[in-house]
């Protein structure tokens, strides 16, 4: 059914449609192979480097439900369903999910099958990766959640899905040598601050570990943190760099 329900969608358009290239031409459903395997990577941090560093050469789905309503215009009129047929990347921005911080994230999937079981009403488009980033940019959040129903769904964060709809080369924080310099520079004076490291976050997409004398109070180290946050989000430069975080303190001697 996969094969047959997608080469579906494939079928219907204009017949100017019709007679562009089929960039899918052939394609069964099932997910790319490079994919497939990184979706089967055990760690979150190099499971996300993995998916962002293949999709800009695979096709993902984007759903589309058949008579959704197709939205309102600027001046309150309703979008012309035709239109929306056109792009189904900013329909699929309108199905938008709510990411755990509350931020909307446009879906995206690997394959039919995993399509399907997030709503099974909904028809599978293929598409190129940039093309549902851009939407996602434009449309939604700047995110975008890849396989929304599976037992682990991965969210891509703002930096990653910009870097993918430019076509520019994402690198992840923890990676970024010149982020603990910038952020150093940001929390420069807190008093009870030791140090800091970037990794993987646990519950955010990056932590930042603040080392804190390891005497201070709690009250302290809650005030110190309360200022770190503060700062980093006055920063401008980091929300180019870093989509959610959680500040970890860690005390030391």
């Amino acid at each position: 059914m996969g094969a047959d329900h997608l080469q579906g969608t494939l079928s219907g358009g204009t017949a100017a449609d019709k007679l562009k290239p089929n960039p899918f031409a052939g394609d069964d459903g099932r997910a790319d192979p490079t994919l497939a395997a990184a979706l089967e990577l055990e760690e979150f941090a190099p499971r996300l480097e993995a998916i962002i560093d293949v999709l800009p050469a695979a096709r993902v789905l984007v759903p589309v439900l058949a008579h959704e309503h197709p939205g309102r215009t600027d001046d309150g009129g309703v979008v012309d369903h035709a239109s929306v047929d056109k792009d189904p990347c900013k329909a699929a921005a309108m199905l938008a999910v709510e990411a755990p911080d509350g931020r909307a994230a446009m879906p995206i999937f690997s394959s039919v099958e995993a399509l399907m079981r997030w709503n099974p009403k909904a028809r599978p488009v293929p598409v190129h990766t940039q093309n549902a980033a851009i939407a996602a940019v434009a449309e939604a959040d700047g995110l975008l959640v890849l396989d929304a129903a599976s037992e682990r769904p991965m969210l891509l964060g703002r930096p990653a899905v910009n870097a993918l709809a430019t076509g520019e080369r994402w690198t992840a924080p923890w990676r970024d040598e010149e982020l603990p310099t910038i952020v150093a520079r940001a929390l420069a004076g807190i008093e009870g601050l030791k140090g800091l490291q970037i990794t993987p976050g646990r519950n955010a997409e990056t932590a930042i570990v603040l080392a804190v004398d390891g005497k201070a109070s709690r009250e302290a180290v809650g005030a110190a943190l309360a200022e770190a946050s503060s700062r980093l989000a006055a920063v401008d430069e980091l929300t180019h760099r870093l989509d959610s975080i959680e500040l970890v303190p860690a005390r030391v001697a």
